[in-house]
This record gives structure tokens, sequence and C-alpha cells, in this order.
């Protein structure tokens, strides 16, 4: 299949030359950046990178050609002589794939090869145009300066944060262990897309600390970026800060440590921030604590499962474990984000997504969205009206107010004019519904604080900018024709232009209907009056018609296309020219005045922005209601409790709320209670009997009600958790050079330095990554110290029935199994058996784990189950053979003195031999060594119960 695109194309063999020659000239560039030509019209990618672009966006290498080089040029190309080209349309996805989804560095080139756009992950602002997206989360970039103690085991990191989509930047530092713990929940709280860190790989002390802390930015979905150490620096970074965030705020700064601010001095320098000047006064310095949030780890966000899979994080190793109950991948909804958006607005969005990585801590907050929430589910005309009437009109401000910043137009003021109508409709709406007098105080009064009385303080300065629109804008034209334009009356030199416009397309009629009733032409159907691009004004006739024309001198034929002849004569071109220089006078007019508009709309860019987040928390809220309205059965608002000292959490009837949506899924509910007499659970059971979606929906539903949102339940009480970590699953890292029991060790190791009384912790098939043994030993050590150190609540899924035993040592310890029901099948030849998984979770312990069932319901071919049934019988039988083999408990000098009987009883035995003339016993006759060797075990027997030896006991048992 040959390719339709088009050609790489040069003025002459001299600029061919060059382009390539440029190319092999540039400096070598890492696997995972992609470097892109901008031709104007379309893109082109040179190389290994067409090779990716083939792959990745067209999914075939048909659309690859060949470079046309000279030998000279060709033999320098340590690349493929391919190159692929992109529109301007593509362009957009291919961005989008690269640094959104891969992770991928980008450098847009001109033709010349000279670099005119840098991009990465963390910083898309000089792209962010030709991407043509909206992004479902901010862009946040973060920068460590590190400080190592090794003498006390810690290690202090300074942290800088920018989210440059929200004008938002943030330092702290955090005080870490060496599994770096802490920075991965600050990570993934935060979702930052790309880290800055330190180039300490000369440091041989450092290099160690930097390889695990890169790890940690990995394993959190983010790209590791190394960074000049001397870049690092705290010199007059609290004065770019005060133009950044502006000279009035500037007085309220924070005082921040050398740590934290050489960390942001990094990150400037990396955004090159200061050398923009619409940037200038538009940020806001933003406080975070860890504290305020739950702590995930990155195990925790592949676990429950709340953002859909992406190959290109390496999410997959999840989707087989979390479907294994029977309920399949292929549903539509495979994530918690999709099942909770329902949300309107991009804003509404981009603040779930960043709830579902903060939960709260705070019970008071917690409960004030389950309030809300309740609000909008007992109000469902009120729901119906914000998310089908209202919300989906709101434009994303975020995204317009920063074109508008960059090259705004008078499409981009009315998007933010429908804003200024939308808000006050909202906020009726809303107080409408406060009317009813079976709403109580307590909602209504939150309704009023957050809702009503943010959106009504903001109302003033919209009611101005609306009026600003409506005094300058033309609406009419808009609403009836679609056309942008500033209105005539307000301006006097746009009105006098406009006025000669009209009297010069007055003439331009008038000539045209002449030339009508000249030629004998209707003017409506067959002498046409148009716009040509290159002539301006003129008509046109058919080809068959043109005949007509020639007879008349007076007629100037302009140029003839297949739709026919254009013609003009010599009034109407003078027109027509004086026609387009006030059409470009007035054009100008109205840019300039447009230009105007956009600065002052740009003003209320502070009010706009606090509107959206209002409005984008309406609009999460509403999707919760909405999620927990139209679930298979509806979710219900759970009792919360916070820090305490007793900790209880029940749940009754709960349900995984992601696995009960797919489709032909029969869900079976159980029930869930953990307290401080037991707050440590083993469950075992079969494989595919459900103790993974078990042990993984305790951690869903407690992850829900803390980000305000209803549970599936029949009761619930909640205890409020500081953390919820989590080890499940087994994958290595080849790449990486990780194996799959290290990746096993350093989660775990994560775990139990993070985990505090208060958190929740979710265990799947820990110590499968290396022998029974070693496994068991492990898995036994680790629950013991949780058990008995941590004290949190734990939720444990294991194969190792043996760790069951745990119970008898510890009262907080509670067995459960999941339900499986064996049938015998006595019509069969040979006996075999039908496993049925019930899903069903109850107290006790299994004493099987069904593998080879579970085989056989997964139709394995039937020799494979056969002898699998085999040997496990065998080993099955050598277990009780060891177990019946009672091997006495003998002591050091009972063992040395038995070997010393022994031994002489042997030389006894040798010494008979010898005397009968058998020097060589391997000459007997098998008849007369038989008889011998009966005389030996006598003689033993006799020995041993003449001196009641108990190591020659244990040595008769065992031969006799």
């Amino acid at each position: 299949m040959s390719s339709n695109r088009p050609d790489l194309k040069f003025t002459d063999i001299s600029e061919e030359r060059g382009f390539y020659r440029r190319f092999l000239n540039l400096s070598e560039k890492p696997a995972s950046t992609i470097r892109i030509v901008d031709k104007g019209e379309y893109y082109i990618v040179v190389g290994n990178d067409a090779l990716f672009v083939a792959d990745s966006i067209y999914h075939t290498q048909s659309v690859l050609k060949d470079c046309k080089l000279d030998p000279s040029v060709s033999k320098q190309f340590k690349e493929p002589c391919k190159y692929v080209t992109v529109s301007a349309q593509m362009i957009s996805n291919l961005l989008k794939i690269c640094l959104l989804e891969m992770n991928y560095k980008v450098e847009v080139y001109d033709k010349s090869w000279k670099l005119v756009k840098s991009a990465s992950p963390g910083n898309i602002e000089q792209i962010i145009d030709l991407m043509n997206v909206s992004i479902d989360s901010s862009i946040v970039i973060a920068s460590l300066k590190l400080k190592f103690n090794s003498q006390e085991g810690f290690c202090v990191l300074g942290v800088a944060f920018i989210d440059t989509s929200n004008y938002k930047i943030g330092m702290l530092n955090i005080i870490d262990n060496e599994v770096y713990s802490n920075l991965e929940s600050l990570l993934i709280q935060l979702g930052v897309r790309e880290c800055l860190i330190p180039d300490l790989t000369q440091s041989e002390n450092a290099s160690g600390e930097l390889k695990k802390i890169s790890g940690i930015i990995d394993r959190c979905g983010s790209v590791a970026t190394l960074v000049k150490n001397s870049e690092f620096s705290d010199k007059d970074v609290d004065l770019d800060l005060t133009r950044l965030i502006g000279d009035k705020l500037s007085l309220s700064l924070p005082k921040f440590s050398t740590l934290s601010l050489g960390a942001c001095g990094a990150l400037l320098g990396y955004l090159q921030l200061l050398s923009e000047e619409d940037q200038l006064g538009k940020y806001e310095i933003t406080e975070h604590s860890l504290k305020e949030f739950v702590k995930l780890d990155a195990s925790a966000i592949k676990a429950l499962n709340l953002f859909p899979q992406n190959s290109s994080q390496n999410l997959s190793a999840t989707t087989d474990t979390f479907f294994g109950t029977g309920g399949g991948s292929n549903g539509k909804i495979s994530s918690l984000f999709q099942l909770l958006n329902n949300c309107k607005t991009n804003a509404g969005v981009r603040l779930l997504n960043e709830w579902l990585k903060q939960p709260l801590t705070d019970l008071n907050e917690i409960d004030k969205r389950h309030t809300l929430v309740e609000h909008l589910i007992e109000q469902l005309e009120l729901r119906q009206i914000l998310q089908t009437e209202q919300l989906p009109l709101v434009p994303d401000i975020r995204r317009v107010t920063k074109k508008l910043n960059r090259n705004g137009n008078l499409e981009d003021v009315l998007k933010i004019y429908q804003v200024c109508k939308r808000v006050p409709e909202i906020v009726q709406v809303l107080s409408s519904f406060l009317d009813d007098e079976n709403i109580n105080d307590e909602v209504r009064n939150l309704v009023n604080s957050v809702w009503l009385e943010s959106l009504l303080g903001h109302m003033d300065p919209l009611s101005k900018l609306q009026e600003m629109v409506e005094t300058t804008v033309d609406l009419e034209a808009y609403e009836t024709s679609n056309q942008y334009m500033i209105k005539v009356e307000f301006n006097e030199e746009l009105a006098r232009i406009r006025d000669q416009l009209n009297q010069v397309m007055n003439q331009i009629n008038t000539i045209h209907l002449n030339a009508a009733e000249d030629l004998g032409f209707d003017p409506d159907k067959k002498l046409k009056l148009e716009n040509h691009h290159i002539h301006g004004w003129c008509m046109r006739l058919t080809r068959n018609d043109a005949k007509e024309l020639r007879k008349h001198k007076n007629y100037l034929e302009l140029s003839t296309v297949k739709a026919g002849i254009f013609f003009s004569t010599k009034e109407m071109k003078e027109i027509a020219n004086e026609t387009a220089n006030l059409q470009k006078a007035y054009e100008k007019q109205q840019m300039s005045l447009v230009k105007e508009i956009v600065n002052i709309t740009l003003t209320y860019s502070p009010v706009l922005e606090k509107i959206s987040l209002i409005l984008a928390h309406l609009d999460v809220l509403c999707s919760f209601a909405h999620a927990a309205s139209y679930a298979p059965i509806p979710y219900i608002r759970p009792k919360m409790h916070g820090f305490g000292v007793e900790r209880k959490t029940r749940l009754i009837g709960s349900r995984h709320p992601v696995l009960e949506m797919q489709d032909e899924m029969t869900f079976i509910a159980n029930d869930v209670e953990l307290d401080d007499n037991g707050n440590f659970i083993i469950i075992t059971g079969p494989n595919m009997g459900g103790k993974s979606t078990y042990i993984r929906q305790v951690g869903v539903i407690s992850l829900m009600a803390q980000i305000g949102c209803f549970v599936p339940c029949e009761e619930a009480e909640i205890a409020v958790v500081d953390a919820i970590l989590c080890r499940v699953g087994a994958g290595d890292s080849q790449l990486k050079g990780v194996s799959t029991f290290m990746v096993e060790m350093l989660e775990t190791a994560s775990i139990l330095k993070n985990a505090t009384k208060n958190s929740l912790i979710i265990v799947d098939e820990l110590g499968r990554g290396t022998s029974t043994y070693d496994g068991f030993g492990l898995a036994w050590a680790i629950a013991e110290h949780i058990v008995s150190e941590i004290k949190c609540f734990v939720l444990f899924a294991t194969h190792f029935h043996e760790l069951t035993s745990l119970a008898t040592k510890h009262h907080s310890v509670k067995n459960m199994h999941v339900v499986a029901h064996i049938e015998q099948q006595d019509n069969k030849l040979d006996t075999e058996e039908d496993i049925t998984l019930l899903y069903k979770v109850e107290p006790g312990i299994s004493d099987q784990s069904f593998g080879i069932h579970v085989a056989e319901v997964v139709k394995f071919p039937q020799k494979i189950v056969k002898m699998a049934k085999r040997k496990a019988n065998e080993l099955e039988e050598l277990k009780q053979y060891n177990k019946d083999d009672k091997k006495p408990k003998l002591t050091t000098s009972e063992i040395n003195e038995g070997s010393e009987r022994l031994k002489a009883l042997l030389k006894q035995w040798v010494s008979t031999l010898e005397e009968e003339g058998l020097t060589d016993p391997t000459k007997l006759s098998e008849e007369k060594s038989q008889q011998k060797i009966q005389d030996l075990l006598r003689k033993l027997a006799q020995e041993s119960t003449a001196t009641n030896d108990k190591y020659l006991n244990y040595v008769k048992e065992t031969l006799l």
C-alpha cells in the first residue's frame, strides 16, 4: 500500500543537502525525545523518529518515504533514511501521545533546523496552541534539592512545584526515610508529570540515593529530568517570586527554607517564566501539607483502579487480577475515574482527577461534601437542570483565558460572556431550591457558604464585564450569522468607514444590475456578483453564456476557470480597489478595538478563575450524586469516624463499584468489619474466588468516602484513614533491571515505613516472588510486625494457609475465607470433582487452594489436569509420611553416645566376618548376604533393648 502523504520538496539540490547536513550536525538526543520540523503547511519527522511516528500514530509503515540523498550525505546517516509528513490536524494527536501518554519530550524546529519550541511532560506551554485538546488534569512540574544525613539515616528534601495551568507555585520541606515514601505520596497527591533533580552522578555517595529517587519518580508515572547542580541556587529567587506573584501579594510572602528556594530557582530557570511578560503578576503562592490528604502509594493507584489503564505508564499488571472473578474487562467502565466522571465542564473533570489523588483526612470537610451530595441526590430536578441546562454551557475558563493571553479574539471574549450570563442563572436555580421547607438549616447554610455567597461575591465585576461586551460587540451578528464583529456605533472611525463601505457597495450593486440588464441575464440566477480572492468584487458568467459578453467592449475579462469567466468594468474595478482598501482599514481599526476589549477582559481573569473553581466544585458533587443515584444499587451515605481511640470500619453488603458495572455482572456483596479487636484480616481461598476483589473494594470504598462520595453498601461506618498502602500483584521491570521479588520488597519496605495506626494496608499474595519457604518466612515476619508494632487496619490475602495460625498468637487477627463448593462426580470412571466459586467471604479458614479445580474451570487440557492431580497426590502422600515420621528429640550427648555404641557394634560384626574368612562381603551370595544382615539387625535390636539407648532405638525403628 503506497502513501498519499505529501512529499518533502526543496527548491534546489543545495537546499536539500543543507537540510540533511544540518540534521546530521544536531547534538545527540535521548531516545525519549522526538524532533519535529515545522514546514508551515505540514510537519516533517526524520530517521528513527519517523519510524516511531509511523508505528505510534499511523500504525503502519506505509506512510514512510525515502530521503532522496546523494551518496556523500547518505554515508553519514546513522539512522534509517526515512521521513514522514504529519498534517496540522494530526500534530495535535502526536503531541498528546508523546507528552501526556508516553512521557516523551518534544523539540520543534523550523525548516533550517533552528530550535523554535520545546516541551516536556511538565512544560507544555510553548506548544499548547498546537495541541488543541482539553487536558483532564493540571500540568504540574516539581523540583527537588537534596540534603542527605547519612548518620541519622534520613534525607531532607526541598521541594518546589509549579502548576502552570492554574498559575500556582508551592514550596515545602519534607523529611524522608531511606525508601522515600513521603516523596512518593507527595508526587501522587500533586499529580507531578515531571520532576527536576540535581545531576549528582559524579558523587559516589549521592548517586545511589539519586537512583532510588529516580525509581520513585518513575513508579509514580512521572519523568525525572537531570539538571546541573549549579542551577539549584537560592540566589535572588525571592525577588523572582515577587515579580511572578505581583508586588502587592509579595508583602505576604511566607518564609521559605534555602533548600526549597534552591529547588524553586532551578524550576524557574527551566520553565523560563520570567522571560515571558504575560506571566508576571499572575501567580499565587499555595501551601501543601502531606497530612491534609490521604497518603497513596503508586501501587494503590494501580490496585484500586483509580484511573484508566495506560500501557505507557505500565499499569496493565492489575487488569487480570481485577477482573479475575469472571466479569471480564470488556465493559466500558474500568476505573473509578470513569465511573464517577459525569462532569459537564472541563474544569470539573480536572478537579475530579485531583480529588481522586487527594482524599481528605479532615472529618468536618468530608461531612460537608457528603451533605452537599445528599442535597443534590434528594433534589433531582435541581441536579437535572444543572447537568443538562446550565453546566454544559460553561466553557473551559482556564483554557479561554490562556488563549486570550496569547492571541485572543472576539470569539474567546464571547465565550467569557457566556459565563457572565450563566452565573446569575445558576445562582437563581440554586437559590430557588432552598425555599423548600423540608430543607434543614444545615444544608441551607452549607449551600449558601460554599456556592451562593462565593458566586454572589463575584456578580458585580461579572455584570460590568457583561455590560462592556454588550456595548462593544455586535451580538446580533453573532447570533444570526455567527460573525464576530464590533458594533459600528461603538467607534466613530469605525462608523465612518462602514458608511463609506455601504456607499461603495451600493455603487457595485448598481453596476451589477446595469450589467444584467445590458447583457440580458437574470442578476440572481445567471450573472453572479462575487468577491474574488484576487480580483476583489467582480462578476461571473458560465462559459456557455460568455459568448454574449464578447459582444460588448466595455467589459474586461479577468480570468477563466472551470466555473466560468470572471469579468468586470473599468468603473467596478476602481470601486473594487477602493472597497478593498476600506475593508483593510475597517479590519485594522476593528483589530485595534478587539485588542483593547481582549485586554479589558483579561483584567477579569482572577475573578473568572475563582468562578471556574466554584463551578467545578458544584460540577463534581453533581457528578457524585449522579453516580450514587444511577448505580445498579444506589449508593448510601457512610457514617464517618475520625482519628480517635476507638477505630471501626463496618461495611454491610459492600460491593466493588467498578466491577458491578461490567456487562452481565451479578455482583455478590460481602460484609467487612475492622476494629481494635480485629484489625488484621487474613483471607484464604481458591484462585478466582474473589479474594483480590474483596480486599480492594474496601480500599476503594474508603477512598470514595474520603473524597466526599457515597459508597456501594447497604450500611457503612468508615474510619478515616491517613494512608491507603497496597502491595498487590507480581511484576518485574526488566528494562529497569528490577526483578519481581525486588519490586515486592521495595513496595513492602515503603509500606512498613509509611504506615501508622490510622492507615489501611492491602496485601495480596506477599512472598510469591521467591521460594515457598523464604516467601512464607517473609510473609509471616511482615504480618507479625504489622500486628504487633503498627496495629493498623490490614487486609491480607494469601495462599500460605499456615499464616492463619497467627490468629492463635494475636487476638486482633481474624481468619476469613472465600467459599467454594466441591461436588463429587461418581458417574465417571475417574473420580473427579466440580468446583463452584461462590464469591462469598465468611469467617474461618480455607485449607486448600483449589488450583487444579480452577484450571479445570478455565478449560485446561485434561491430560495436564490429570497429571497435575497425580503429582499433587504424590506430594500430599510425601507430606503425610513426613508428618507421621515423628523423629525423636535427642540431645547432642545422646547422639554421640549412641553413635559410639553403633560403631562398636559394626566393628564387632566385621570381626565375626573375618573370623569366618569373609574378608570381602561383596563376594557373598545374595542368600548369605541377607542372612548376615539379619544377624546384624538382631544384634542391633538386642543392644538397644539392653542399653535403653534412644539413638539405637531410633535407628532400629527406622531400619526394621
